[in-house]
């Protein structure tokens, strides 16, 4: 795979008169392949994110990147994905709820999905990494529901304020991707340890606040929800999606107000959020997007990062 970091340390990469970025990827679902158009642009007007934060789909993108993965491999690993890659239908929870209909103790599964695979797809892509043997500063945000607090995937040594937040420093990226990613009865929780962790859009749809705390100078969010809230709800997955969304959105575009420097809105309110043929759409909504305020971007951050 061609990598998007070129081995310099990160610390040497920053020279005077030069902001650093971070990046913030918010979740979407499949439409988080916009994430990958976004990266593209950057990339192809020289600038490249020194810190790396997502939720839900965007920390598969955001894990992916630190982890070396190029964003056109990304693009191909996008295009050519299928539903086999990433969905296992948790069937030994649906029996035991049809056996339980039988005796009259039925026992909803915690989830109709497993989250087996898409944490096999992550581990492949990136290459068995663990947090630390990553380099540039990284936060994966997941929400557990045994204590209800937000949890940050980092190999930072980052301490948030306050007791709400829990941090995690030695886990897989696969791990950290599969917690954040389990949409709340869709997906069956990631265990670990003594906790049940679930998408992180609970807590945080846009985790620009983890950028602040770790240093970065110049933050820029990628936020999905643009239009969504103009449509009614096609599916199942939908109406879960849609009510997390209802739940924090107040919270999550204060946290933007707060934190972010900019954020941009990729116009993929038309596309499904399980829909794989909008995929190649997703990566152009995210080039239109990062087009729009690329000049913006270069003036604030001063120069190009080669």
């Amino acid at each position: 795979m061609d990598s998007g970091y070129d081995g310099t340390p990160y610390v040497e990469r920053v020279w005077d008169g030069l902001k650093s970025l971070g990046l913030a990827l918010g979740g979407g679902s499949l439409r988080g392949a916009a994430h990958i158009g976004v990266l593209q642009v950057l990339e192809e007007n020289g600038i490249r994110p020194q810190y790396m934060a997502g939720t839900s789909s965007g920390s598969l993108v955001a894990a992916c990147y630190a982890a070396g993965v190029s964003p056109d491999e990304l693009e191909k690993v996008a295009l050519r994905l299928t539903r086999r890659d990433y969905l296992d239908f948790n069937w030994q929870g649906m029996a035991r709820y049809l056996l339980g209909l039988v005796t009259g103790r039925p026992v909803l599964p915690a989830g109709f999905l497993k989250g087996n695979r898409l944490e096999r797809l992550v581990y492949e892509l990136t290459r068995g990494k663990r947090l630390q043997d990553v380099e540039m500063p990284l936060a994966i945000v997941a929400a557990d529901l045994n204590s209800g607090k937000k949890v940050v995937f980092t190999n930072q040594n980052i301490e948030e304020e306050g007791t709400a937040t829990l941090t995690v420093r030695d886990a897989l990226l696969s791990e950290a991707v599969r917690a954040s990613t389990c949409i709340p009865v869709v997906f069956v929780p990631r265990r670990l340890g003594v906790m049940q962790l679930v998408d992180g859009g609970l807590r945080e749809i846009v985790p620009v606040h983890e950028l602040k705390t770790m240093g970065a100078d110049y933050i820029l969010g990628v936020d999905l929800q643009a239009g969504k809230f103009n449509k009614p709800v096609k599916d199942f997955h939908e109406i879960i999606s849609r009510s997390i969304d209802i739940m924090i959105q107040e919270t999550s575009q204060l946290d933007e107000q707060l934190f972010a420097d900019l954020v941009i809105f990729p116009d993929v309110s038309n596309l499904g959020l399980g829909d794989l043929s909008g995929i190649p759409e997703c990566i152009r909504a995210g080039r239109i997007a990062m087009k729009k305020h690329m000049a913006r971007v270069k003036a604030a951050l001063g120069r190009g990062i080669q």
